[in-house]
């Protein structure tokens, strides 16, 4: 049987903006200050001293993406971030006393690192996994799927608790600290990210039950995208006027439009297929015993299955080709949202 279902290029979908979160963040450097700051200010200037360290690095990262450098080098700068955290948690355990005893930046520092390199190693920031997921049952995809959505708002409410907590020891010590304000464009597109990785994990396992003739899996996967198609128009909607850029929003409806209503427009030609499969493999079993009759039965089936696997596969040769077309086009239209919306912006005076 020939396959021409399209093997999408491996391409991570990096979660990467979310890492640049933590550039608005203050931190430590790695200077001793184990006998503790005499001043507030030197406390507060060395938190923007690290700051910078790691805005750097989050930087490049990002860039790699942007940019659409290859693969291996954003898996090796993401390797590279998680190594400067841990590094950095392990500097701020050893050395840092807080200012005046108050532990409240450090520990909620270190806390959101931790968050940061568990989301990082575990696939909720970088889904790159589609195929794998995709050899899981029905079932077993949405529960994953259910629970990377979980943490990926539990990460972000990580984020904005540290917020929280750099405002709570400006006021304690009276001095103002910048935070973040208003919608984040970051969170905003790692959500966006999470609609487009679900239709192409759901997609993958389509095209697998297809070429596994697996009437089962097809319509169990069928009906997940169907659920997954409605999850991301309401989602898609309630996201619709939250920046004034919506083109990265409406790329992911046409995008999963037109996936699910060409899986919709393929089922019932599979289903003939199927059926032309299912019907010669019975035939089969019989040859032992020929008959004229027989034989001619069975080279009738043999020809409707060959006109029906033909028609299935030169259709879906087209629909891939389309594919792969509006796949490449959406992630021109991510890493363009991404240039023109993602600033970087000190957050001290």
């Amino acid at each position: 049987m020939r396959t021409t279902l399209l093997k999408i290029d491996k391409k991570k979908y990096l979660f990467f903006t979310l890492l640049l979160f933590i550039t608005s963040t203050i931190s430590f450097s790695q200077e001793d200050n184990s006998i503790g700051y005499r001043t507030l200010k030197a406390y507060v200037d060395d938190f923007a001293k690290n700051e910078l360290y790691i805005k750097k690095s989050l930087i490049e990262y990002s860039n790699t993406i942007i940019e659409n450098q290859l693969e291996s080098r954003s898996v090796s700068t993401s390797k590279k971030i998680i190594e400067k955290l841990k590094n950095i948690n392990s500097i701020i355990r050893q050395n840092d006393k807080g200012f005046e005893k108050n532990t409240l930046l450090r520990d909620s520092f270190i806390k959101m690192n931790e968050k940061t390199i568990e989301c990082l190693s575990n696939g909720t920031l970088i889904m790159s996994d589609y195929v794998l997921l995709s050899q899981l049952s029905v079932s077993e995809i949405n529960i994953t799927l259910s629970k990377r959505e979980v943490a990926l708002k539990s990460y972000f409410e990580e984020l904005r608790q540290f917020e929280k907590s750099k405002k709570e020891f400006g006021r304690m010590n009276n001095i103002k600290i910048k935070s973040l304000t208003g919608e984040n464009v970051l969170e905003y597109n790692a959500y966006q990210n999470v609609l487009f990785f679900k239709i192409n994990v759901l997609d993958e396992k389509i095209n697998a039950s297809i070429i596994s003739i697996n009437d089962n899996d097809s319509k169990e996967s069928i009906n997940a995208l169907d659920n997954a198609y409605l999850d991301v128009i309401s989602k898609t909607t309630l996201y619709k006027s939250t920046f004034v850029d919506t083109s990265l929003n409406n790329e992911n409806l046409t995008y999963s439009y037109f996936i699910h209503s060409q899986k919709k427009k393929i089922i019932p030609v599979f289903n003939d297929f199927s059926t032309a499969f299912i019907s010669l493999q019975k035939l089969k079993k019989t040859t032992n015993n020929l008959s004229q009759e027989s034989i001619e039965a069975y080279n009738v089936a043999v020809k409707s299955y060959n006109l029906k696997k033909n028609a299935l596969f030169d259709i879906l040769e087209v629909i891939q080709k389309n594919k792969k077309i509006m796949y490449n086009k959406w992630l021109v239209v991510n890493r363009t949202f991404l240039k023109n919306n993602v600033k970087f912006t000190d957050i001290y005076e």
